[in-house]
């Protein structure tokens, strides 16, 4: 299977907002911070149509905390990542491929069947806010909005990766990861230069 690339669309920007909305209604007793980040948020470049979307918390506010509401919301609560990445919850919008019902928590025990009963429309990581973790992905994101040339390198790099036949499209992110890591510390960096803060350290 490829994966599939959609040259910018200016609704990308209603879709978050509509998003914004039901997560800020979802989570108002916690007081999040949503933002959009990922491809889809860069304005000129060619994206997999998924909206992604960063949440975050106060320090004091516990992550599990933002399960229930937003499994109320409408959205799939994929708990099967939370023991590699404790520092965040994962959420997803999904649509489905066939005639079954749609899950509404993916568990360790649960096979992912992205491309096959369903694909995912919307991510939402929920984490910290002003932790290393909110920082690496506000940071990226804002680096490539202000260094148009990296951003079309990045663009070339992902048209060239979607040529690429995958068993699974969650393989498509592990031909990124090179160039994310690579961008990605030069991104806090430079960040971290702008706003007059110190480099944060990688989160073990």
């Amino acid at each position: 299977m490829k994966v599939t690339l959609t040259p910018h669309q200016a609704g990308w920007r209603d879709d978050f907002a509509r998003h914004r909305g039901l997560i800020e209604k979802a989570l108002a007793d916690l007081g999040p911070v949503v933002e959009h980040i990922g491809s889809t948020s860069l304005g000129d470049i060619a994206a997999k149509p998924i909206i992604d979307i960063l949440v975050g918390l106060e320090a004091d506010l516990p992550l599990d905390a933002v399960v229930n509401p937003m499994l109320t919301a409408g959205y799939t609560y994929i708990a099967k990542f939370d023991a590699g990445m404790p520092y965040r919850r994962f959420f997803v919008e999904l649509v489905p491929l066939r005639n079954a019902p749609l899950p509404t928590i993916i568990g360790d025990r649960d096979e992912l069947a992205f491309g096959r009963d369903y694909n995912s429309v919307t991510h939402i990581h929920v984490m910290t806010k002003g932790s290393y973790h909110w920082i690496r992905h506000i940071a990226f994101r804002d680096y490539l909005r202000a260094h148009p040339q990296i951003r079309k390198s990045y663009e070339a790099l992902k048209l060239r990766i979607a040529q690429m036949d995958f068993n699974d499209p969650l393989e498509y992110n592990g031909h990124k990861e090179s160039f994310i890591a690579t961008h990605q510390e030069k991104a806090v960096a430079w960040f971290a230069r702008q706003h007059g803060i110190p480099v944060p350290e990688p989160a073990a």
